[in-house]
This record gives C-alpha cells, structure tokens and sequence, in this order.
C-alpha cells in the first residue's frame, strides 16, 4: 500500500495492505485516524474495507467517534451492498450492546459515520432500554441548553450534525415514552427538553 512517507514506514503500509488479522491494533488505530489524503484514493477504499472490522472491535473496546470518520471518505456506496449491510450490522450490535455504556453517545455518533447523518441511528437509540433512552435524552437535550451542540467538538464534519437529534428531541413519542419513565433522569430530561421548545 502506498501512503505517506512521514507518518508510516515501509513495514507499517506492508502490513495494512496484507491479511488484517496480522495488523497491530497500533496500527489499526493510526489508519483509521489518519487523513485520507496520506494515502492512494483506491487503496484507501480497499484498506477500509479490509480493515472495518478491525476498527469497529477497536470502537467496542475503546469508544471514539474519530475511528470512524474514515467511512465518509471511503468511498461506502461503491462497497458491495453485503458490505455495507454487514458494516450497519456490526455498528448497530455495537450500540445495542453498550446500552448501559457512558460512552453510548459517542458510539452512536461514530455509527452516524457511514451515512453522514444521526437520522438513521436514532430508531436504533429508539430500540434501547428506557434508561439509555433517558440518559441521551437528558444528555443531549442540557448540550442544546448549554449553547452548544450534542457533536460540538465531535467529528461529525457535514453540515448541522446534530439537527436530527434535536428534531427526535421534540417529538412527542420521546416525550411521552420519558414522561411515563419512573425515573429522574428522565424526568430531567423531559424538563429540559420543554425548555428547548
């Protein structure tokens, strides 16, 4: 694999271009950070497509919506639909399994990665357990109070990330399902969210 000179040695690029089981997670981890730029437009494509799994095992086990960014450059529409239908899977698997996770906002935004839009990751969040649901709710719902944003200093790079999530915020399945929740949190969260309005 041909790539940046400066960032990577002969031996690094050898490996990404080789059997993905064989690359360090060091390794892994520099790709899936680095620009797209330090690398050949085809290869970079191909890598990905080697390496998603390996990235998304580093995601599970260390969540960072960074690892993904790659994927909106990565030409994904050219990947075969089993491809992409396996990548959706795997991140979807991921989000469901770390429902109880502090980080859980993070993973969903590295998910939104692949179509450079949280819209079709919110029926995912919709899916969770109640406490998840309220935890982001109240999460992203004091980010917007707070002046900011829920992707402010994220890597979501298109334009009004984070408008998807406020719209979810406002509909009135969320605050329902959360009024109805015995919980604090939630009962925050709804709060929070008339006060957006």
């Amino acid at each position: 694999m041909k790539g940046c000179g400066l960032c990577w040695t002969r031996a690094e690029l050898a490996l990404l271009d080789g059997d993905p089981a064989l690359v360090p997670d060091t390794v892994v981890w520099q790709f899936a950070w680095e620009v797209e730029d330090h690398f050949e437009p085809d290869e970079y494509e191909l890598a990905w497509r080697r390496l998603a799994p390996r990235v998304l095992d580093l995601l599970e086990r260390d969540p960072d919506s960074r690892l993904t960014q790659g994927l909106t450059l990565a030409n994904l529409p050219a990947w075969p639909e089993h491809e992409r239908t396996a990548l959706r899977a795997a991140l979807t698997g991921i989000i469901v399994r770390s429902s109880d996770s502090p980080d859980l906002d993070e993973l969903v935004q590295a998910a939104a990665q692949m179509d450079e839009d949280l819209t079709p990751w919110l029926p995912v969040v919709d899916g969770l357990p109640d406490a998840a649901v309220a935890e982001l709710a109240h999460k992203w719902s004091y980010d917007f109070l707070s002046g900011g944003t829920p992707c402010d200093g994220g890597w979501l790079c298109w334009d009004e990330p984070a408008q998807p999530i406020r719209n979810w915020l406002r509909t009135p399945a969320l605050r329902d399902r959360l009024s109805a929740m015995d919980n604090e949190v939630a009962q925050y969260a709804v709060t929070q969210i008339d006060a957006l309005a």
